[in-house]
């Protein structure tokens, strides 16, 4: 076992240079990935913005809380208990299956895929970006409309309690799809890793068939073997040897 594990490790060395085929597979993978990975962006705008707007607090029948307060922690809306399981009964009643329906599944997507943010001083933004454009349209046109019923609610409860009514807030016009290509994302990581993985150990495997293909004799006793007959002394390499000496170049080495 020694032997071969020396073999196969002296094989290693002398194709080193074949390591370079391992990054073939990553590097075709990352090409199509590109191509065929469109990462989607789905928006609608609102405006105007303002941060003391008030929206109806879902934990409370009366209690309404500021839009500020949801554009800092979005989950307020995103995860918000009544939106999800109307959100589920929406998607139940798609045809398509790929839809996530499940509770779990829809509380990742929404902390992974739905932002709220603001855009300069005069409105917010509504967006989803991932690679389901359906499912983009789908989360965007519910929680925008969920976003104003909020809103609406809010004004209402505000008005009750003899506030000031807030501005006249709406979405500006329809909602925006963008299209986008990239070499590389998140997503990628660990597939890309797989691709790495697998290639190199097929890289490892051709290395192990090359060696093993190989008639040349690899030691003393492979010789004897083969002629039946004793070995009685052998000249090793002195090549290596002489290399390391000092002041000994490929002109002045003694052949």
């Amino acid at each position: 076992m020694g032997f071969f594990l020396k073999r196969y490790g002296t094989a290693l060395r002398s194709h080193k240079q074949w390591a370079l085929l391992a990054l073939l597979p990553l590097a075709l993978y990352l090409i199509v990935a590109a191509i065929a990975g469109v990462t989607y962006r789905v928006s609608q705008d609102f405006a105007p913005y303002s941060a003391d707007l008030p929206l109806a607090a879902s934990t409370s029948p009366i209690a309404t809380i500021k839009l500020n307060k949801v554009v800092t922690e979005p989950d307020l809306l995103f995860l918000d208990a009544v939106a999800l399981t109307q959100l589920q009964k929406t998607l139940g009643r798609q045809t398509d299956d790929r839809l996530p329906v499940d509770d779990g599944e829809l509380r990742r997507v929404a902390r992974r895929a739905l932002s709220l943010s603001t855009t300069g001083d005069s409105g917010i933004r509504l967006s989803y970006a991932g690679r389901d454009l359906a499912l983009g349209r789908l989360l965007v046109a519910f929680y925008s409309d969920r976003l104003m019923k909020r809103i609406a609610d809010g004004a209402t409860r505000a008005r009750s309690g003899l506030a000031a009514a807030p501005p006249e807030f709406q979405p500006t016009g329809a909602i925006v799809v963008v299209g986008e290509r990239s070499v590389w994302s998140a997503e990628r990581r660990w597939p890309a890793a797989g691709v790495l993985l697998l290639s190199s150990l097929g890289v490892l495997a051709l290395i192990a068939v090359f060696e093993l293909a190989d008639p040349s004799f690899k030691s003393e006793r492979q010789i004897a073997r083969y002629l039946g007959v004793p070995v009685l002394g052998a000249l090793p390499d002195a090549d290596p040897l002489v290399r390391t000496l000092p002041g000994v170049t490929d002109d002045s080495r003694i052949v």
